[in-house]
Protein backbone atom coordinates (compact mmCIF):
# COMPACT_ATOMS: atom_id res chain seq x y z
CA UNK A 1 0.00 0.00 0.00
CA UNK A 2 2.87 2.36 0.86
CA UNK A 3 4.32 1.51 -2.44
CA UNK A 4 1.69 2.41 -4.45
CA UNK A 5 0.79 5.39 -2.37
CA UNK A 6 4.33 6.92 -2.98
CA UNK A 7 4.18 6.06 -6.66
CA UNK A 8 1.07 7.50 -7.15
CA UNK A 9 1.93 10.74 -5.67
CA UNK A 10 5.14 10.42 -7.23
CA UNK A 11 3.95 10.26 -11.14
CA UNK A 12 0.98 12.33 -10.61
CA UNK A 13 2.69 15.40 -8.74
CA UNK A 14 5.80 15.12 -10.86
CA UNK A 15 7.86 14.54 -6.97
CA UNK A 16 11.30 13.70 -6.42
CA UNK A 17 12.11 10.31 -4.17
CA UNK A 18 13.71 12.69 -1.57
CA UNK A 19 10.44 14.72 -1.02
CA UNK A 20 9.35 11.02 0.55
CA UNK A 21 10.41 9.57 3.90
CA UNK A 22 9.52 6.44 6.17
CA UNK A 23 9.20 6.75 9.82
CA UNK A 24 9.12 3.64 12.54
CA UNK A 25 9.71 3.01 16.07
CA UNK A 26 12.73 0.55 16.13
CA UNK A 27 14.75 -0.51 13.65
CA UNK A 28 13.97 -3.79 13.08
CA UNK A 29 10.92 -2.38 11.32
CA UNK A 30 13.04 -1.40 7.91
CA UNK A 31 13.38 -4.81 6.97
CA UNK A 32 10.22 -4.90 5.49
CA UNK A 33 10.38 -1.50 3.50
CA UNK A 34 14.02 -1.88 2.06
CA UNK A 35 12.65 -5.79 0.60
CA UNK A 36 9.76 -4.57 -1.61
CA UNK A 37 11.99 -1.19 -2.08
CA UNK A 38 14.60 -3.47 -3.86
CA UNK A 39 11.93 -5.45 -5.76
CA UNK A 40 10.28 -2.02 -6.87
CA UNK A 41 13.30 -0.56 -8.16
CA UNK A 42 12.67 2.80 -5.84
CA UNK A 43 16.43 3.98 -4.23
CA UNK A 44 16.24 4.02 -0.58
CA UNK A 45 18.57 4.99 2.08
CA UNK A 46 18.12 4.25 5.88
CA UNK A 47 19.30 7.06 7.94
CA UNK A 48 20.71 6.44 11.44
CA UNK A 49 21.13 2.64 10.86
CA UNK A 50 22.69 0.02 8.67
CA UNK A 51 20.67 -2.19 5.85
CA UNK A 52 18.47 -4.74 7.28
CA UNK A 53 21.09 -8.43 5.99
CA UNK A 54 23.79 -5.91 7.07
CA UNK A 55 23.55 -5.81 10.60
CA UNK A 56 25.99 -7.84 12.66
CA UNK A 57 23.49 -10.08 14.50
CA UNK A 58 21.30 -10.86 11.35
CA UNK A 59 24.59 -11.78 10.13
CA UNK A 60 25.32 -14.15 12.95
CA UNK A 61 21.87 -15.93 12.72
CA UNK A 62 21.87 -16.21 8.69
CA UNK A 63 25.64 -17.82 9.16
CA UNK A 64 24.08 -20.24 11.82
CA UNK A 65 21.56 -20.97 9.61
CA UNK A 66 24.03 -21.96 6.49
CA UNK A 67 25.69 -24.13 8.69
CA UNK A 68 22.87 -25.88 9.54
CA UNK A 69 22.01 -26.51 5.61
CA UNK A 70 25.86 -27.37 5.24
CA UNK A 71 27.86 -27.78 7.48
CA UNK A 72 30.68 -27.81 5.63
CA UNK A 73 30.13 -23.91 4.30
CA UNK A 74 33.82 -22.83 6.22
CA UNK A 75 32.82 -19.00 6.10
CA UNK A 76 29.74 -19.19 8.06
CA UNK A 77 31.14 -22.07 10.14
CA UNK A 78 34.15 -19.86 11.03
CA UNK A 79 31.92 -17.14 12.15
CA UNK A 80 29.82 -18.75 14.73
CA UNK A 81 32.71 -20.88 16.09
CA UNK A 82 33.02 -18.55 19.00
CA UNK A 83 30.00 -16.03 18.33
CA UNK A 84 28.43 -15.93 21.01
CA UNK A 85 31.71 -16.47 22.91
CA UNK A 86 32.37 -20.08 23.89
CA UNK A 87 36.18 -19.34 24.96
CA UNK A 88 37.84 -20.88 22.13
CA UNK A 89 41.04 -18.37 20.49
CA UNK A 90 43.05 -18.36 18.29
CA UNK A 91 44.99 -21.27 19.73
CA UNK A 92 42.57 -23.86 19.63
CA UNK A 93 41.10 -23.08 16.08
CA UNK A 94 45.11 -23.29 15.23
CA UNK A 95 44.70 -26.99 16.47
CA UNK A 96 41.72 -27.91 14.23
CA UNK A 97 43.02 -26.76 11.63
CA UNK A 98 46.30 -28.37 12.11
CA UNK A 99 44.09 -31.17 12.04
CA UNK A 100 42.21 -30.93 9.10
CA UNK A 101 44.90 -30.44 7.20
CA UNK A 102 46.93 -33.82 8.55
CA UNK A 103 43.91 -35.70 7.81
CA UNK A 104 43.04 -33.99 4.69
CA UNK A 105 39.51 -33.14 5.54
CA UNK A 106 37.29 -30.41 6.27
CA UNK A 107 37.07 -27.68 8.88
CA UNK A 108 33.25 -28.89 10.07
CA UNK A 109 34.67 -33.06 10.04
CA UNK A 110 37.98 -31.62 11.82
CA UNK A 111 35.63 -30.35 14.74
CA UNK A 112 33.55 -33.24 14.76
CA UNK A 113 37.05 -35.23 16.09
CA UNK A 114 37.89 -31.94 18.54
CA UNK A 115 39.58 -35.08 20.83
CA UNK A 116 42.33 -36.09 18.42
CA UNK A 117 43.52 -32.32 17.69
CA UNK A 118 46.89 -32.20 18.53
CA UNK A 119 47.53 -29.75 21.84
CA UNK A 120 43.74 -29.24 22.19
CA UNK A 121 42.99 -28.59 25.79
CA UNK A 122 40.20 -31.08 27.45
CA UNK A 123 37.96 -27.92 28.03
CA UNK A 124 38.50 -26.85 24.48
CA UNK A 125 37.52 -30.14 23.46
CA UNK A 126 34.22 -30.53 25.03
CA UNK A 127 33.54 -27.10 24.34
CA UNK A 128 33.69 -27.57 20.61
CA UNK A 129 31.65 -30.88 21.09
CA UNK A 130 29.14 -29.29 22.56
CA UNK A 131 29.08 -27.00 19.58
CA UNK A 132 29.23 -30.15 17.15
CA UNK A 133 26.49 -31.90 19.26
CA UNK A 134 24.27 -29.01 18.46
CA UNK A 135 24.33 -28.63 14.98
CA UNK A 136 23.83 -32.09 14.79
CA UNK A 137 21.05 -31.38 16.81
CA UNK A 138 19.62 -28.51 14.71
CA UNK A 139 19.80 -30.78 11.46
CA UNK A 140 18.22 -33.10 11.94
CA UNK A 141 15.61 -30.48 11.76
CA UNK A 142 16.32 -30.08 8.30
CA UNK A 143 16.47 -33.87 7.48
CA UNK A 144 12.82 -34.10 9.28
CA UNK A 145 11.52 -31.89 6.51
CA UNK A 146 10.42 -28.84 8.67
CA UNK A 147 9.45 -25.91 7.59
CA UNK A 148 12.47 -22.83 7.32
CA UNK A 149 10.17 -20.66 10.04
CA UNK A 150 10.46 -23.70 12.79
CA UNK A 151 14.18 -24.43 11.92
CA UNK A 152 15.02 -20.20 12.15
CA UNK A 153 13.31 -20.32 16.02
CA UNK A 154 15.28 -23.35 17.27
CA UNK A 155 18.29 -22.66 15.92
CA UNK A 156 17.49 -18.43 17.82
CA UNK A 157 16.85 -20.60 20.69
CA UNK A 158 19.78 -23.00 20.88
CA UNK A 159 22.13 -21.01 19.19
CA UNK A 160 22.36 -18.88 22.53
CA UNK A 161 22.43 -15.49 20.52
CA UNK A 162 19.76 -14.46 21.78
CA UNK A 163 20.10 -15.24 25.43
CA UNK A 164 23.71 -13.56 25.13
CA UNK A 165 22.09 -9.80 24.34
CA UNK A 166 19.26 -10.54 26.63
CA UNK A 167 21.92 -10.95 29.16
CA UNK A 168 23.54 -7.60 28.53
CA UNK A 169 22.95 -3.85 30.08
CA UNK A 170 23.64 -2.21 26.82
CA UNK A 171 20.35 -0.66 25.45
CA UNK A 172 21.32 -1.49 22.06
CA UNK A 173 21.29 -4.99 22.75
CA UNK A 174 17.43 -4.85 22.75
CA UNK A 175 17.02 -3.37 19.46
CA UNK A 176 19.12 -6.01 18.47
CA UNK A 177 17.16 -8.63 19.90
CA UNK A 178 14.08 -7.03 17.75
CA UNK A 179 16.44 -7.49 14.72
CA UNK A 180 16.85 -11.34 15.51
CA UNK A 181 13.33 -11.60 16.23
CA UNK A 182 12.30 -10.00 12.87
CA UNK A 183 14.64 -12.62 10.77
CA UNK A 184 12.80 -15.61 12.63
CA UNK A 185 9.25 -13.74 11.44
CA UNK A 186 10.56 -13.23 8.32
CA UNK A 187 11.26 -17.14 7.60
CA UNK A 188 7.67 -17.61 9.25
CA UNK A 189 6.34 -15.16 6.74
CA UNK A 190 8.50 -17.07 4.16
CA UNK A 191 6.78 -20.81 5.25
CA UNK A 192 3.40 -18.90 4.57
CA UNK A 193 3.28 -17.45 1.33
CA UNK A 194 5.60 -20.65 -0.38
CA UNK A 195 4.30 -21.72 -3.39
CA UNK A 196 5.10 -24.95 -4.60
CA UNK A 197 5.09 -23.04 -8.30
CA UNK A 198 8.08 -21.10 -7.94
CA UNK A 199 10.15 -24.49 -8.41
CA UNK A 200 8.71 -27.31 -9.15
CA UNK A 201 11.65 -29.28 -7.77
CA UNK A 202 10.61 -27.72 -4.44
CA UNK A 203 7.35 -28.89 -2.70
CA UNK A 204 8.03 -27.36 0.44
CA UNK A 205 9.27 -24.06 2.32
CA UNK A 206 12.57 -25.49 3.32
CA UNK A 207 15.80 -23.94 4.47
CA UNK A 208 17.74 -23.70 1.89
CA UNK A 209 14.56 -22.42 -0.44
CA UNK A 210 14.55 -19.70 2.20
CA UNK A 211 18.13 -19.11 2.34
CA UNK A 212 18.12 -18.95 -1.46
CA UNK A 213 15.65 -15.78 -1.44
CA UNK A 214 17.47 -14.31 1.36
CA UNK A 215 20.68 -14.22 -0.78
CA UNK A 216 18.65 -12.60 -3.61
CA UNK A 217 17.53 -10.15 -1.42
CA UNK A 218 20.78 -9.39 0.97
CA UNK A 219 22.75 -9.64 -2.45
CA UNK A 220 21.05 -7.00 -4.33
CA UNK A 221 22.75 -3.97 -5.41
CA UNK A 222 22.14 -1.22 -4.19
CA UNK A 223 20.16 1.20 -6.44
CA UNK A 224 22.75 3.98 -7.15
CA UNK A 225 21.30 7.55 -6.38
CA UNK A 226 20.23 9.94 -9.28
CA UNK A 227 18.66 13.40 -9.84
CA UNK A 228 15.68 11.86 -8.63
CA UNK A 229 16.89 11.34 -4.85
CA UNK A 230 16.12 8.44 -2.78
CA UNK A 231 13.37 7.93 -0.06
CA UNK A 232 14.68 8.51 3.35
CA UNK A 233 14.36 5.24 6.00
CA UNK A 234 14.31 6.52 9.67
CA UNK A 235 13.40 5.80 13.25
CA UNK A 236 10.84 8.54 14.89
CA UNK A 237 13.87 9.09 17.11
CA UNK A 238 16.16 9.79 14.68
CA UNK A 239 13.82 12.35 12.57
CA UNK A 240 13.59 14.67 15.32
CA UNK A 241 14.11 18.23 13.80
CA UNK A 242 14.14 16.87 10.53
CA UNK A 243 10.52 17.87 7.71
CA UNK A 244 9.63 16.33 4.48
CA UNK A 245 6.90 17.22 2.57
CA UNK A 246 5.73 13.25 2.67
CA UNK A 247 5.91 11.41 5.39
CA UNK A 248 5.20 7.44 6.34
CA UNK A 249 4.55 6.91 9.84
Amino acid sequence: WVVNRLKEVHDSEHRPWSDFAIFYRTNAQSRVFEEIFMRSGIAYKVVGGVRFYERKEVKDLLAYLRVVNNPNDEVSLRRIINTPKRGLGDRALASIDALAQMEQTSFWRALCRASSAPGLPARAVATIDSFTSMIHALRTLVESGLTAGVVAQAVLEQSGLIQELAASSDPQDEMRIENLEELVAVAHEFDANFETDTDPDVDRPTLLAFLEQVSLVADADEIPDNEDGVITLMTLHTAKGLEFPTVFL
